[in-house]
């Protein structure tokens, strides 16, 4: 829905991932060492659709660069390369960042025959969805509203991840724990503060779907523990909540993402010590 501009930006940040990541072997002679393929997909998918392709370039870099080659391999990482670079650009081109958001090509297939979408929605979708216009819902679920890339068709989101719940890709564990923790905020805050939460439709919004489908169950950055699993997840619903309704920034869930990769670690040193006292009692 958004033009051949896309795909170029895929091709880049693949080939940013293959010379880094294939240079860190070699420089390292570690043939076992894990690729970051997950990351270099979804890098694109999450930025807005019209970031000038060098900015999104150099997020993309300085992500792979940092969380993979430097403090990643033997199929880990500190962070999440997603978050992380969906948080460079953010913050070092906050002004590019925030006029990124366009609207889609009317047509299911127009945006192939076109290089990028063009017509500025002005506001973050979150504003402009809270905005209340008419027929809003329709086109979120149709594919017209406008998203980060790879949230254009929401529900096409969810018949893929729910697909991959089904085949054990991802742990239902933290997509369960995220997903319920950041319904419970919503409601609790809908109950005191009526009308400033969208309710569950804004689960349709932003990089939330893919953050719980894809992101944050990511192989590299999930807890090695089953209940440092379900604490992460609701460290990161909970933080996404709070973060999409009172926050200066609305978009910002993968905040809550690399808070949680934060306390991953803590997490589960805490998990396998309460356990190892046990076994030890």
């Amino acid at each position: 829905r958004y033009g051949w501009r896309l795909g170029v930006l895929l091709l880049i940040s693949c080939t940013l991932g293959i010379l880094l990541e294939e240079g860190a072997r070699r420089i390292q002679k570690d043939s076992k060492r894990g690729y970051g393929v997950t990351a270099w997909f979804l890098l694109p998918l999450v930025f807005p659709p019209a970031l000038p392709l060098l900015q999104a370039s150099m997020a993309i870099f300085f992500a792979l660069m940092f969380t993979v080659v430097f403090f990643g391999g033997h199929g880990r990482a500190i962070v999440s390369p997603v978050a992380f670079g969906w948080t460079f650009a953010s913050l070092s081109f906050a002004q590019a960042f925030g006029y990124g958001y366009v609207y889609p090509f009317s047509g299911v297939f127009t945006g192939f025959s076109h290089w990028a979408a063009g017509v500025p929605t002005v506001d973050n979708p979150y504003i402009l969805f809270s905005a209340g216009t008419q027929g809003l819902a329709t086109a979120l679920f149709r594919g017209e509203f406008p998203q980060p890339s790879g949230a254009a068709y929401p529900l096409v989101i969810l018949l893929l991840g729910t697909l991959l719940l089904l085949l054990r890709a991802v742990d239902f564990r933290i997509f369960l724990s995220f997903i319920l923790s950041y319904l419970v905020v919503f409601f609790l805050v809908d109950l005191t503060m009526p009308g400033l939460s969208g309710g569950a439709v804004d689960l349709l919004i932003g990089n939330t779907l893919l953050t719980a489908f894809f992101i944050l169950p990511d192989q590299r950055t999930i807890s090695r523990t089953f209940q440092g699993r379900w604490i992460t997840g609701i460290i990161a619903g909970i933080a996404g909540a709070l973060i999409r309704l009172f926050s200066a920034f609305p978009d910002g869930i993968l905040y809550a993402v690399l808070l949680a990769g934060i306390f991953t670690g803590i997490v589960d040193h805490a998990v396998l010590q309460k356990r190892f006292r046990k076994e030890k009692a």
